[in-house]
């Protein structure tokens, strides 16, 4: 059978695709010997179990190319593929892209697809497993109940449609979005310009408001106080009370619990002390306090409100049926819910109708059943409000409303203090002036639905949307420009350097780096948060105002980028770190996952890139927006050619970092004016300085503000922990750098002789999550490099104890590293204690750490008793 090896979703940008998708590895097993066509009725079964996969084009590209495929001859992974999105079609989730990939390994296979509804996605891709090998069997799977599993998905995760319509509208005016929970918690916009609604409440409704409207009699006092007509009636909380009100009015009355919403307890048009007596036990349990009032005849009306002006009108009535003389009303339910324009939720533009607790109680206060059978032409209604949620129906009636009516919704609005809302009134005609249309409000809704208005079931529809986003941003959006740097090597420093750049010059910075996230230089966390996780925090902080993020491979692979565009994007270099691991095979592979940092820039935006990388310029045609191509090679034939065609390129002439293109140089400063170059000794960092160079000038930063921020950030433990801090011991030296793959390597073996002239001793790990090759790769790179190498297993990930250390140690003895020349000692910290230990004066003592913190802990400590005897 087929075992699903991986499935997770990827909820961000990715190698696949530039939206999310589920990403599934198959072992299909003996299916691998076994393609659809040699499966006697196979293609056949399936068609007619999903007869709806006759409209996939799949490769052939028109309609019917699926079902030639599989005729022919296709894989279970490919099949599984078309299965999954079909059955998210067919639960309303509209989705296309899908894509399904061989690998090295036999039968197994990598099946990618889109997805709307996370959860539906990830079951959809298991149900498609077990529906394939249902049909193979020869079974008949139920797929009515597979579907109607993922519609309950649906309408659990996705988002409502009034939520959604405001996303909509703002996605339309480039302001991004993030989904705060499973509800409808938005956050629209980035940083400090951002705005949060919650279906139709915003991040400016007022508080006391929302709970003044949820409070009917309160409101009822006040607006009657302002002269807005209301319905007569009174609070009551025991049932004698409701009864003296009840012969008060003297007429049919409408009983409801004084907080609830959605109609939720409320029954209308009670007319006898019996069913006024089921009406108040229905309302009691939502809340202690029961309203009792006059039933205003008429129309039910919804008036919407925002920023105090009136925008639209729909006219409701609650879901009900009409009879025919002989049919029930279960019959006549059934009937109705045949018309297309019902869904299951909102799917569609009407919902199907129910028969609830509410349906029974209405009908059980007249004394009837969901077996009665009504009169030919008797409507009976079967809920107590118009919802549309509920089966009802609306018509747009904005152009109807008397200009009278329309100031009466304003002034409620504003006397409520609400910035969104809807106003329920009871009318004969809502055309005529307020007090001839007979109009009494009834209820004001703090969070009012937009589903009838955006599309009614009948008449116009209205983007009531627009004014919510108006509202929230009333001079238009104010970008935060995202910066996404990736790399082999080299990310954090880049990413600091132009963080502290952008902070130099007056910005309020959020960071995601290895070593935390910073906000406004100050380092909130700690830890690896060149991840999704980490961009999802800085993009959720409501203090900054420019956004610097570093995008490690392992966050792309199993989760997608953390952001859906950026307005810079960089590419450093891609090395063959981490080949064999998460489907990454080759420098090719690994360049299609790194270029989705260039392939979500803006159109606007930047793309920079290093020319003297020659993986990464193989990808430069994915980049968008504006390239910049930075070298350290003035006379590199990419950059020429790039210049020749109008481009930007960042490269150094005479030891000078110039930004060039084919009119004019601009100087930015001299190599030994920028302090992590070490006096223009390290290349690989005088590669980041270009890069950071690159990504300021994208950005449009001024020149002054690039040369002061270069000039200002060293390689210090304070500003860049972890990557080149340099403590002078006096009679010996020590390095603390993150070097840990064998390019990181072979890039230090330039400068350290230039460091100190004696003898270079490393305190180094490899990697658990390496394959073995690399691991010992990285043993053979040192070994040219060091005269003396201590071992520590920092970082074993789900390898036995040891088992790292000693693929080191085996490519140390490869490169030429004699055996007494290598120590293996196990606990981090009792290896920089050794470390020390073998120091003599005129020595370079090498730490590569995996957690900085406890090892710079351990060299200040040093360092301080050094200074202090002194």
């Amino acid at each position: 059978m087929i075992e699903i090896q991986e499935l997770r979703a990827l909820n961000g940008p990715n190698k696949h695709s530039r939206h999310p998708v589920i990403f599934m590895v198959l072992d299909i097993g003996d299916f691998e010997d076994r393609p659809s066509h040699t499966i006697a009725g196979f293609p056949e079964r399936l068609v007619k179990l999903l007869p709806t996969l006759r409209e996939h084009q799949c490769s052939i590209g028109k309609p019917g190319g699926f079902v030639q495929r599989l005729h022919t001859g296709t894989w279970a992974g490919h099949i599984i593929e078309h299965v999954a999105i079909e059955l998210q079609c067919l639960a309303g989730m509209e989705v296309k892209y899908g894509k399904t990939l061989d690998t090295t390994q036999r039968g197994i296979y990598i099946v990618v697809f889109r997805y709307l509804v996370e959860s539906a996605g990830l079951t959809a891709a298991k149900e498609a497993v077990s529906l394939f090998e249902a049909i193979v069997e020869g079974k008949s799977p139920d797929v009515g109940k597979v579907i109607a599993e993922l519609k309950v998905l649906r309408e659990n995760d996705m988002l409502g449609p009034t939520t959604w319509s405001i996303v909509k509208e703002a996605k339309s005016r480039n302001i991004p979005f993030i989904r705060l929970n499973q509800e409808s918690y938005i956050q629209l916009g980035y940083g400090a310009h951002q705005k949060r609604i919650q279906a139709s409440i915003t991040s400016q409704t007022s508080a006391i408001a929302v709970e003044t409207a949820d409070e009917k009699t309160n409101v009822k006092k006040f607006l009657k106080r302002a002269g807005i007509p209301v319905p007569s009636g009174r609070l009551v909380t025991t049932e004698e009370e409701a009864m003296a009100v009840f012969d008060e009015i003297g007429g049919a009355v409408v009983v409801k619990p004084d907080v609830g919403n959605h109609g939720k307890g409320s029954t209308i048009n009670v007319t006898e002390p019996g069913h006024l007596q089921k009406a108040f036990l229905a309302a009691q349990p939502y809340c202690s306090d029961v309203i009792v009032e006059e039933y205003v005849q008429g129309g039910d009306f919804r008036l919407l409100v925002i920023d105090g002006k009136f925008v639209a009108a729909a006219r409701r009535e609650p879901a009900h049926v009409i009879g025919d003389g002989k049919s029930s009303i279960r019959d006549l339910i059934e009937k109705i819910n045949t018309d297309p324009r019902r869904g299951f939720g909102h799917e569609k533009v009407l919902t199907q109708i129910d028969i609830n607790d509410m349906t029974k109680r209405l009908l059980s206060l007249r004394g009837q059943s969901p077996e009665y059978s009504p009169a030919e032409g008797e409507k009976v209604y079967l809920k107590t409000t118009a919802n549309l949620s509920q089966g009802g129906t609306a018509t747009d009636v904005t152009d109807e409303v008397n200009p009278e009516i329309r100031l009466m919704a304003e002034r409620t609005a504003r006397i409520i203090g609400l910035d969104c809302v809807g106003v329920d009134a009871l009318a004969l005609d809502i055309s005529l002036p307020l007090r001839q249309s007979g109009l009494k409000v009834i209820e004001v809704n703090a969070a009012p639905g937009f589903r009838m208005h955006l599309e009614p079931t009948s008449g116009q529809p209205r983007n009531v949307a627009k004014p919510i986003v108006d509202m929230l941003f009333p001079g238009g959006y104010v970008q935060v420009p995202v910066v996404a740097v990736t790399g082999t090597n080299g990310k954090t420093t880049t990413c600091k350097l132009i963080a502290h750049t952008l902070k130099y010059s007056g910005k309020i910075v959020g960071l995601t780096c290895t070593t935390g996230i910073g906000i406004d230089g100050n380092f909130i966390l700690n830890g690896d948060y060149s991840g999704p996780e980490g961009a999802g925090i800085v993009l959720r902080e409501p203090t900054v105002d420019h956004i610097v993020l570093e995008v490690a491979r392992g966050g792309l692979v199993r989760r997608g980028l953390g952001v859906d565009e950026v307005d810079v994007g960089v590419l450093l270099n891609i090395g063959s770190d981490h080949l064999g691991t998460d489907w990454i095979e080759t420098r090719e592979d690994l360049s299609l996952v790194k270029s989705t940092v260039i392939e979500v820039v803006k159109d606007s935006g930047t793309s920079v890139l290093n020319a003297d990388d020659g993986m990464t310029m193989n990808v430069v045609d994915r980049a968008r927006g504006n390239i910049i191509l930075f070298s350290l090679d003035p006379n590199n034939q990419k950059i020429r050619e790039h210049m020749q065609q109008g481009g930007t390129v960042v490269t150094v002439e005479n030891r000078i970092a110039v930004i060039r293109n084919s009119e004019l140089d601009i100087p930015v400063c001299t190599l030994e004016e920028i302090p992590i170059t070490f006096d223009g000794l390290v290349d690989f960092n005088i590669a980041n300085t270009l890069a950071a160079i690159a990504a300021l000038h994208g950005m449009n930063q001024p020149l002054e503000q690039i040369r002061n921020g270069i000039m200002t950030f060293y390689p210090s433990a304070n500003q860049n922990p972890g990557r080149m801090n340099l403590f002078d011991f006096q009679n010996y030296k020590v390095l603390v750098d993150y070097c840990h793959n064998p390019d990181s390597a072979r890039a230090l073996a330039a400068l350290l002789p230039r460091l100190s002239p004696g003898r270079k001793i490393a305190l180094c790990h490899g990697t658990g999550n390496r394959t073995d090759e690399q691991i010992i790769e990285y043993g053979i790179a040192l070994a040219s490099i060091y005269d003396y190498v201590v071992l520590a297993d920092f970082d074993p990930r789900s390898r036995p104890a040891g088992e790292t250390s000693r693929l080191v140690r085996e490519g140390l003895i490869k490169g030429g590293v004699r055996e007494d020349f290598i120590d293996i000692v196990a606990e981090p910290e009792k290896a920089v204690e050794y470390l020390f230990s073998k120091a003599e004066k005129g020595d370079l003592l090498v730490i590569n750490p995996d957690e900085l913190e406890p090892v710079m802990s351990q060299v200040r400590e040093r360092y301080r008793k050094l200074v202090t005897h002194i």
